[in-house]
């Protein structure tokens, strides 16, 4: 059938023996030849010796409440042997050399998809780490399909795929709340009276009849004297001037940021604002057809940026670095581009999980007096133009990590037994 078809190219892992369940005692006295036959016996496990197979004589192999596994571990030690599985009720017993073991001893091939958060060179150091450990012959990475390829011995490989799996856990994810806390308060005060810095004087000729009279188109002025010295002097202009304002604003911005560990989150919240960098300045009338190039502009970022980068110090620790940028528009402009206020900070700090801690502060105060008047009289406050502003403000940045899940690092690995130097781990 197709479900037969389809079973049948299904790549089947290296066989192993099954043996009866439970544990014997042993004591023999036998050549390695007949150990073998007595204890896979004992097991309802059957050998088959090598044709080059050389026993040892005068044995004695001594065993109690041993499983399947350990028996055949002890017994290969005790007769310098080794047993490689041929199917789930029979093994092949040949001598400890290098040769044999390169003839007998099974090799396996494996492939090892690689999780999407890890990049190409972490994968590589991985991979680096596994062949000097376990001194794999074959190693290799498939960087487009982000798969791992190894082939070995089938002891190694399947302690490569357990160190694999160990070093490819999922990275510790850390929660970083933001706070951007910012007050801002503007007050201005104007007063004083507003001369007019030219005057006109007047001479008015003779006074007549003890009254006062004032030519036409003269009634603003201010006479002094008397008789033929009659003279005015134009004030017409002059005005008495109070004014006061006063604007506060307050904001608060609170985010959050889940990243893992080592792995950069960038957070942007404000406008795009376009800012024109190239115009055409020119005529655009005359003879013909006249091209004008279209004005070009660049975008920034208004408002807040924020990159946050954590590392994982154990479970009570994260550090972070940050990097963080506050851009406004500025109330002047350079030939029609207006300027942009930013405040930028960067800065690695440590924080404990779960506890608030100021990043960054920034308070601005500004102050500015004007005084204007006419010489001489604008010493008293009274006969000038007094002008005082003040802006004050306030920036904050506060940050509170928490640890999702605990890193790779915290967590228990898996203890495995793969042989010795010279005698790997038995198949069996």
């Amino acid at each position: 059938t197709d479900q037969d078809l389809l079973e049948s190219r299904k790549l089947l892992p290296p066989p192993e023996l099954a043996g009866k369940p439970g544990q014997q005692d042993f004591h023999l006295r036998a050549d390695s030849k007949e150990l073998f036959e007595k204890v896979g016996r004992a097991f309802g496990l059957e050998p088959i010796f090598d044709t080059a197979y050389q026993p040892k004589t005068g044995l004695r192999f001594e065993a109690q409440g041993a499983d399947v596994h350990d028996a055949f571990r002890a017994l290969e030690a005790t007769t310098d042997s080794f047993a490689v599985p041929l199917n789930s009720h029979q093994f092949i017993v040949a001598n400890e050399t290098a040769a044999k073991r390169t003839e007998f001893d099974r090799t396996a091939a494996i492939v090892i998809p690689v999780p999407e958060p890890f990049a190409v060179q972490e994968v590589q150091e991985i991979a680096t780490a596994i062949r000097g450990t376990l001194d794999i012959q074959r190693l290799m990475v498939d960087s487009q399909r982000r798969l791992m390829l190894i082939r070995d011995r089938t002891s190694k490989v399947r302690m490569a795929e357990k160190l694999v799996n160990d070093l490819m856990r999922p990275k510790a994810q850390v929660a970083v709340e933001v706070e951007l806390i910012t007050t801002d308060e503007t007050s201005s005060l104007t007063y004083g009276m507003s001369l007019p810095n030219a005057v006109a004087l007047v001479w008015f000729g003779q006074q007549q009849n003890l009254s006062t009279t004032y030519p036409s188109g003269y009634s603003g002025y201010l006479t002094f004297g008397g008789g033929n010295s009659r003279v005015g002097l134009g004030i017409s202009n002059a005005s008495l001037f109070a004014n006061v304002s006063k604007a506060s604003s307050k904001s608060l911005l609170k985010a959050e940021i889940v990243s893992s560990d080592g792995q950069a989150a960038t957070l942007h919240v404000g406008d795009k604002y376009p800012i024109q960098t190239n115009a055409y300045l020119g005529t655009s009338t005359g003879a013909g057809q006249l091209y004008t190039p279209p004005p070009s502009f660049n975008f920034e970022d208004l408002g807040l940026s924020l990159k946050i980068t954590p590392h994982v110090h154990g479970t009570d620790e994260i550090g972070l670095e940050v990097e963080s940028e506050f851009k406004l528009l500025g109330s002047s402009a350079v030939d029609g581009i207006p300027v942009i206020s930013s405040r930028k900070f960067q800065s690695k700090v440590s924080v404990m999980t779960g506890e608030w801690a100021i990043l960054a502060g920034l308070m601005t105060n500004t102050e500015g007096q004007t005084v204007s008047g006419i010489a001489g009289l604008s010493v008293i406050p009274v006969l000038r133009n007094n002008s005082k502003t003040r802006d004050h403000g306030e920036t904050l940045i506060v940050l509170k990590p928490h640890l999702l899940n605990l890193p790779p690092t915290e967590t228990s690995t898996r203890a495995a037994w793969v042989g010795t130097e010279t005698k790997p781990r038995p198949a069996i």
